[in-house]
């Protein structure tokens, strides 16, 4: 056996061995990130790594996006943010954050 074979057959035990493993930890971290599409405001604020009072400043000013859930009319209705718009926010933060032109 060349050592050139003996890589290749090393390399091919290694994906044999983690490949299912890696996947099965992809997928527990998909179906996590399902689960979660909804946030509260405290999951929300550490999400995007921010205090809640600050969230709640945001979204009292309508700079975040979140909904109300609650009986309807009601008073004081939870907050709720969506994962995936939150994700978009971000980006879009970033992007105005960045993509300035220079002077």
């Amino acid at each position: 056996m060349t050592t050139t074979e003996f890589i290749d057959e090393v390399k091919n035990r290694m994906i044999a061995e983690l490949l299912p493993v890696t996947q099965e930890i992809m997928n527990e971290r998909y179906a996590d990130r399902i689960k979660r599409a909804t946030l509260s405001a405290e999951e929300a604020a550490e999400y995007i790594g921010i205090s809640k009072t600050l969230l709640y400043a945001m979204a009292k000013a309508r700079s975040i996006p979140w909904f109300p859930v609650g009986a309807p009319g009601s008073r004081k209705p939870q907050m709720r943010f969506r994962l995936a718009s939150l994700d978009r926010w971000m980006d879009e933060q970033e992007r105005l954050n960045y993509d300035v032109p220079d002077s």
